[in-house]
């Protein structure tokens, strides 16, 4: 993987044991990666493959499925996260960009650090799956308790929060775009702080509960998921988006439908008494079969899918219920 670099700025290697040499805003990015490292380390890990940025982009970063995330210089810039195919583009803002200083590389390739100057430090991370997960470091009590996501939406593109908490982007005829993790933040020792959503037009905004008891710094995160979306489609007509990563046999509506960057690829229909059931096989096929015979087969990965004849004893390896499908 290239190392991704910033004009004038110092990287950081990656056997780094003291911040001796750094200047103040150096040692506040290595610090803060750090922080993020201790209680999740997957947030700063498995980043996409590097491409050369452009003179605005501090890091350039191409996804397994040929999406990019351009991280700014400039915190104002936002995050610009380029889809492949027809759907638009989304910018993702940045809490307290207009008093940001600038990004900072640190000791990790494609991980740099914008210093809000108010006790908090923001970590936007592109990773290879296409997710983007933006961490917040809050380095004491003093500090902001909410932290604001503009969302800059084309083509009348919106965003949403469900009844059941779930906040996407979706285009103007309800198909997702991307769907939001759930909201968490950690103390230093890894132990929850309590957190939530707010969605307010097109602004996500993450409050942070945190108290004058709270073990510092806590680390905050809403994560972006792209790519692969899921809709369960109620009996009554209504649906809902299903947080990323949930057991899709969690829908007990009529319907599940994938989408495929706010394109629907696949309609399966559901009916929880005993005649479908949804497995995923050892293979990484998913299949859907009917009083024990196999109807239908898909391949997230590929997104393909077939139609099988046979019987319930030739899906040898079948295992548990489809994640992330």
């Amino acid at each position: 993987m290239a190392a991704a670099t910033l004009a004038g700025a110092c990287i950081i290697g990656a056997g780094l044991t003291g911040f001796a040499g750094l200047d103040t805003t150096e040692a506040n990015a290595v610090s803060a990666v750090a922080a993020v490292q201790k209680v999740a380390p997957g947030a700063v890990s498995d980043v996409a493959a590097l491409v050369k940025p452009d003179s605005q982009t501090a890091v350039q970063a191409k996804d397994s499925d040929g999406g990019t995330v351009q991280v700014p210089k400039n915190a104002s810039d936002g995050v610009q996260v380029v889809t492949p195919g027809a759907a638009p583009n989304v910018r993702i803002g940045l809490p307290f960009a207009d008093q940001a200083s600038g990004a900072t590389a640190t000791q990790k390739d494609g991980v740099v650090v914008f210093d809000n100057n108010n006790g908090s430090l923001t970590v936007p991370v592109a990773h290879s799956d296409g997710s983007v997960q933006i961490s917040t470091v809050i380095e004491d009590a003093n500090a902001p308790k909410r932290y604001d996501y503009p969302i800059d939406v084309q083509d009348g593109a919106s965003l949403t929060q469900s009844p059941e908490g779930v906040v996407a982007i979706v285009k103007a005829d309800g198909s997702p775009l991307r769907v939001f993790g759930d909201a968490w933040a950690k103390d230093a020792n890894g132990n929850p702080v309590p957190t939530r959503y707010e969605v307010h037009g097109t602004t996500l905004t993450q409050v942070v509960g945190f108290t004058e008891h709270t073990a510092f710094p806590v680390v905050a995160d809403p994560t972006t998921t792209g790519v692969y979306s899921y809709n369960c489609v109620n009996p009554n007509g209504s649906s809902y988006f299903m947080k990323p990563g949930e057991k899709l046999t969690n829908c007990k509506g009529s319907y599940l439908q994938k989408y495929i960057n706010g394109k629907n690829v696949l309609s399966v229909g559901l009916v929880y008494n005993g005649k479908y059931s949804v497995k995923v096989t050892g293979a990484g096929w998913c299949v859907a079969s009917l009083a024990g015979v196999a109807v239908l087969a898909w391949n997230p990965l590929t997104a393909t899918g077939a139609w099988l004849v046979g019987t319930a004893s030739t899906l040898l390896g079948a295992y548990g219920s489809c994640y992330n499908l």
